[in-house]
């Protein structure tokens, strides 16, 4: 069996750090790395956007001291090392608490799943949060066998620092809760409440630096689609829930869907309710996360949940179905796989917009999810604000009035709709366009393209002409 755990760590690695991405695909990933870049600690603090990473920040400019002028393959390098130590803790959690055969098994799709794949080939904070959190989980499962009160703290030092970094952590404390019921295979209120203690020392730890209490604020009150706390009227209630249908499909594929109704029957049917209530402490966070609608690989904050599904793969009894769920896996991560060894999407639309040579006076219209990786001095980024769409639509009227040149992209032609986010399209994206964002305003003016590819018609470039008069 040991031979298997190398040959699979084998895969994990090589699909890891042999494919690590050199470029910053993702909304923040741009930032993350130019703040990588600064010469001061306590400067990008302050610079970076809310929620702030201070232990992903501090790793990633100490890894630029050592080695200078780090490029981004290297940053991505770090996501790579955190994916490994993620991956070894998990097994050795699932060993421990299940047996080595289970641990191998669920080994196995932790290499295909498409979102974990990406967030640990990229210029992303999450897989250093997730192998954090799988520490404090193994060595507070260490703690509940052995008694011995280093483990304990061992345990609370790795979650408050996962806390620290993202504050949405938090949201996952309750596994702590779940492993200890699967632990003791009983509800023991002393138990329960070492699990407790490890969570509320850890939260007042992390927060005990200056910054997770801004984080903590956006978390719970949130901008754009709201915090955990705001906005729980039915229909956010049904966008949560389709945002989690889609994040599984897209994210982990159709065999996630498939492993959660086929082993979750087995499981209430064979009434093993300790191992039922380890998956609920995973899964009713993961709910919770789908609430938030953003850019930059949506799904990021719910990719814990990547290890679940693994067990629940693993601990499913018939083999021959595991073989075709772990088929179907495969088979869904090729597409990510291929299509980011492929030129970026960024560099695509810049190569456009040098066909139509740019001048000062010009105006360029973006979309927002384009603006991280596409920035000029000229350039105004359509987003969800309606006072910024009014702006846009005022400077458009004003440009073409002066017989100036205004250029618009496909992309905030459409916004929201059929957004690139990373090397793909946005999993929620994919809607109407005739109720896109723009629409009404440009439906009465000429739109002459100016710059195409034809494998990529979404980033084509329009330049505007005045109103079209019609006569009746």
């Amino acid at each position: 069996m040991k031979k298997y755990f190398w040959l699979t760590l084998f895969l994990f690695i090589a699909s890891r750090f042999f494919f690590l991405a050199n470029y910053p695909h993702f909304y923040d990933s741009p930032e993350y790395f130019r703040e990588s870049q600064s010469l001061s600690f306590f400067d990008s603090l302050k610079t970076s956007h809310e929620s702030i990473h201070p232990v992903w920040l501090f790793l990633t400019q100490t890894f630029q001291k050592i080695v200078p002028q780090s490029n981004v393959w290297e940053i991505s390098l770090i996501a790579a090392v955190f994916g490994l130590v993620g991956f070894v803790s998990f097994y050795f959690l699932i060993k421990r608490n299940f047996n080595e055969k289970i641990a191998l098994f669920s080994s196995i799709p932790l290499i295909f799943f498409p979102h974990l794949w990406l967030l640990q080939t990229n210029v992303l904070h999450e897989s250093l949060d997730f192998a954090l959190f799988l520490l404090g989980l193994l060595f507070f499962d260490f703690f509940l066998t052995k008694k011995n009160f280093s483990w304990f703290l061992s345990s609370i030092l790795f979650l408050s620092l996962a806390i620290f970094d993202f504050v949405g952590i938090l949201l996952w404390s309750p596994v702590f809760i779940g492993l200890t019921i699967l632990r003791s295979k009983k509800i023991s209120l002393q138990s329960v409440g070492w699990s407790v203690a490890a969570i509320v020392l850890s939260f007042f730890l992390a927060v005990g630096g200056l910054y997770p209490i801004s984080h903590l604020k956006v978390l719970l009150f949130g901008y754009g689609s709201g915090g955990i706390l705001s906005n729980w009227g039915f229909l956010s209630i049904l966008r949560t829930l389709r945002n989690d249908a889609l994040i599984l499909f897209y994210g982990y594929s159709l065999s996630a869907i498939l492993v959660l109704i086929i082993t979750g029957a087995y499981l209430v049917k064979k009434k093993n309710w300790p191992v039922l209530i380890f998956f609920l402490s995973f899964f009713l966070p993961f709910l919770l996360t789908g609430k938030f609608w953003y850019g930059g690989l949506l799904g990021r904050y719910s990719a814990l949940i990547a290890y679940p599904l693994a067990l629940l793969l693993a601990i499913m009894p018939w083999r021959r179905i595991y073989g075709v769920l772990i088929f179907i896996l495969f088979l869904s991560f090729l597409p990510s796989f291929v299509v980011y060894q492929q030129k970026p999407i960024p560099q695509i639309q810049t190569g456009l917009i040098e066909k139509i040579n740019l001048q000062k006076e010009d105006l360029l219209v973006l979309s927002d999810y384009q603006r991280p990786q596409l920035e000029y001095n000229n350039a105004l980024y359509i987003n969800g604000d309606e006072k910024i769409q009014k702006i846009i639509e005022g400077k458009i009227v004003e440009k073409l009035s002066q017989s100036n040149r205004v250029f618009i992209s496909q992309q905030a032609i459409d916004f929201p709709y059929w957004q690139y986010d990373g090397q793909q399209i946005h999993i929620i994206s994919k809607g109407n366009k005739n109720k896109a964002q723009l629409k009404e305003f440009l439906k009465d003016k000429e739109k002459k393209l100016v710059a195409e590819d034809k494998n990529y018609p979404l980033l084509n470039l329009y330049q505007l002409q005045k109103e079209v008069l019609s006569f009746k």
